[in-house]
Formats: C-alpha cells, sequence, structure tokens
C-alpha cells in the first residue's frame, strides 16, 4: 500500500510540474523579456476627453524621456490585469445575444502593438492620425477573425458594440496575433483594440459613459532593461510632473505578474511534490524494515543455500526479488490509480494528458530507485552471513 500511494504521489506531482512548467513557457502572444507593466489610478472621473487626450499625450513624452526607457505607451489596461468584454454586432448580419458573441477589448495608444511586442499580421496599425473625431477604426487579434469572420476577409468590415444600432461603428483596418489578455490558462478569447485618443458619439446614455470611461487609461507599458525597482521612482516622478492626481499603484516586471499569477500552481505542485517524496520514503523504510526482517527470518534458509554451493551474488538476487515482488504489486495498482488521479485533476492541468507517459515512467522509476536502495543494504547483509554460523541459527 505504501508503494502505490507513492506511485500515485509521484505521478501527480509530476503531473503538476509538467503543467506548470508548460503555462511558464507557453507562448503568451506578447514579448515577456524587458517589459514593464505599470498600473495607475484612473484619472478623476471630472476630466473631459481633450483632457484626457493631453494628459496621455504629455505623459508619453514624459515616461519616453525617462533614462533607460526605450519604449513606453499606454492603454486602458495591460494584459493579465483587467477585461473589458461587449456582445458584437456584426454589420449585415442578425443580431446574436449569447455568451459566444462576446468579445474584451482595450484601447491603446498607436505604437502599443510594438511595445509589448504583439505582431501585426495583416492591414496596419493604429496611426497618430486615428484621434479626435476622425472615422472610428478597431484592430481585432485571429481569434475574432476566426470567431466572427470564419470565411470573410475582415479588413474593412464593420462592428459594433452590444446594440445593433451600432454595428456600423468600427472598420477593421488590421488582424494582430493571438495574446492571452486575460486567463493565461485558458484558451485566447477574441478581443478588438481601439486607439486611445479617438472618440465616438453615442446617442445612448449608458453607451456614451462607456465610451468616456474607457479613455481613462490606467496602463502603461515600457521597455526597458533596467530594472522596476530603479525605474519606479522616475516613473513617479514623471506622473506627478504630468498630473498630480495620476498615482502608481504596481510597477512589475511581465515576468512578476506572470509568476504571480500562477503562484496557486506552483504552490499545489510544490505541496504534491513534497508529498511524493515522504511517501517515497516511507516506501522505502518500509520495503527496508520487512526485508530486514524476511532476511533475520531465514537466516539458516540462507546458511544451507550458501552450504550447498550458493553464491553470494545469487543470495542478493534472492532477497531483492523477494523484495521487488512487493513493488511490483503496488505498481500493478498504483499506475491504473495514478491515471485516475491524473483524470481527477484534469481540470489544474495545461497541455499535459492524464497518462503522461513521462510522469508515469518518473514515478516507476522513482520508486524502483528507492526500493533497490532499501533493499540491497539487507540483501548484501545477507550475502556477507557465514554459512557456519548461520546453520547453528535456530
Amino acid at each position: 500500500m505504501q508503494a502505490t500511494l507513492a506511485v500515485v504521489l509521484v505521478a501527480g506531482a509530476a503531473l503538476l510540474t509538467r503543467s506548470l512548467s508548460n503555462l511558464e513557457r507557453q507562448d503568451f502572444g506578447f514579448a515577456v523579456t524587458n517589459r514593464i507593466a505599470v498600473s495607475l489610478n484612473s484619472p478623476p472621473a471630472t476630466y473631459t476627453l481633450e483632457r484626457l487626450d493631453a494628459l496621455s499625450r504629455d505623459l508619453q513624452t514624459r515616461l519616453r524621456s525617462i533614462p533607460g526607457v526605450e519604449r513606453a505607451d499606454l492603454a486602458l489596461y495591460n494584459p493579465l490585469t483587467d477585461n473589458w468584454g461587449e456582445l458584437i454586432m456584426v454589420d449585415g448580419r442578425p443580431p446574436r445575444f449569447s455568451e459566444d458573441d462576446e468579445a474584451s477589448w482595450d484601447r491603446v495608444t498607436p505604437r502599443y502593438f510594438e511595445t509589448i511586442g504583439q505582431g501585426l499580421l495583416r492591414g496596419r496599425s493604429f496611426k497618430d492620425s486615428d484621434a479626435g473625431n476622425s472615422a472610428p477604426v478597431a484592430i481585432v487579434n485571429e481569434a475574432f477573425v476566426r470567431r466572427f469572420f470564419p470565411h470573410d476577409d475582415p479588413i474593412d468590415k464593420h462592428f459594433g458594440m452590444d446594440l445593433p444600432e451600432y454595428a456600423k461603428t468600427f472598420r477593421i483596418v488590421g488582424v494582430v496575433r493571438n495574446a492571452k489578455y486575460t486567463d493565461p490558462t485558458g484558451n485566447v478569447k477574441p478581443m478588438f483594440f481601439l486607439p486611445l485618443q479617438q472618440h465616438e458619439t453615442y446617442p445612448n446614455a449608458l453607451m456614451q459613459q462607456l465610451e468616456l470611461r474607457s479613455h481613462y487609461f490606467g496602463g502603461v507599458m515600457i521597455v526597458s532593461h533596467m530594472s522596476p525597482g530603479l525605474l519606479e521612482p522616475q516613473i513617479k516622478k514623471a506622473l506627478s510632473d504630468a498630473d498630480p492626481n495620476l498615482t502608481v499603484t504596481d510597477v512589475r516586471a511581465m515576468q512578476g505578474i506572470i509568476n504571480l499569477d500562477f503562484e496557486q500552481q506552483r504552490a499545489l505542485a510544490s505541496l504534491a511534490g513534497i508529498f511524493g517524496g515522504i511517501s517515497l520514503l516511507l516506501a522505502a523504510i518500509g520495503l527496508y524494515g520487512v526485508t530486514a526482517y524476511a532476511v533475520a527470518q531465514r537466516t539458516s534458509e540462507i546458511g544451507v543455500r550458501m552450504a550447498l554451493g550458493s553464491g553470494r551474488m545469487g543470495i542478493v538476487r534472492l532477497v531483492l526479488r523477494g523484495a521487488f515482488q512487493k513493488v511490483l504489486i503496488g505498481l500493478a495498482l498504483g499506475v491504473p490509480l495514478a491515471i485516475g488521479a491524473g483524470r481527477l485533476i484534469s481540470s489544474k492541468l495545461f497541455n499535459v494528458v492524464q497518462w503522461d507517459p513521462f510522469a508515469l515512467t518518473l514515478a516507476v522509476v522513482s520508486l524502483a530507485g528507492c526500493a533497490f536502495i532499501a533493499a540491497i543494504i539487507p540483501a548484501a547483509r545477507a550475502a556477507s552471513i557465514d554459512p557456519l554460523k548461520a546453520l547453528r541459527t535456530e
């Protein structure tokens, strides 16, 4: 039973560890190296659109002038920190109101995609001229295209948010690669992006309020080789000089944000690893005790075997065979149970199958190695028994 439990726990720990490794090394769709995400308290709700536009331009200029900052751009929110979502109304199609017709969205400055490293696949990126009351444009991701334009070229197509009468609001001018702005453990959701400094006018009061609030930027993405700790005082000064009402809530490297997102998975994998190690240790101690006791009980038999010509290696094989018979029973029970346990934790796994060969092999090899170490000591002791003394043992 100890061997069975050890197989299940070690296999489970291996599954969780491989899942965590896959999560951390996955392609997020944006660059992580030298990217620093800054979270802000949004500007006061009393600010007008004109003041917000002027403030965002001034802030970008100040941030880009900080020594060591290569790029700096603003967004409504940065990846892995927030999420806005709305129903999508496609021009020329009947309106639909299901969850499958929703998409996340963000507002960004013109060079935000270059700053974050999210590649443009088709069309164009935002321009400085996409501002004020110019014709509303949007950039969508690949998932958006697959969901809403599976058989059409999305460039120059129109769509809107929430209400059918706004289906012609935005013209698609570009497609960017998928990136995980929301849940890093799930699939990429359909998403579209709008220029931060471009305004739309809605007769509907709720839509107009949504439009206004979407310009209250709360994220800054910076490219720099410097550490967030060294940059933070200068970033705070730049914000204070641009507007005393702007305050920093967090300055963190993108890698740090990713690590923080996977804290729960890391803790779970570590805990499973600890339990797996303890179970192996207990199985080894138990097997050692049972094998040592069996050797003591069979001292006379071992003496007879040696007196009849059995070599020391033959005695070692005899003892190891008895020990590994118990291990094989444990494996026969443990491997199916480990696969069943993998099925139970499958919702916690990322790109790892419940019967992962590596995890099962690791569990089997770990148990076999511990069993060998535990059994070889009494086996060696048995092989060193003096046949004459053994024959006198009752």
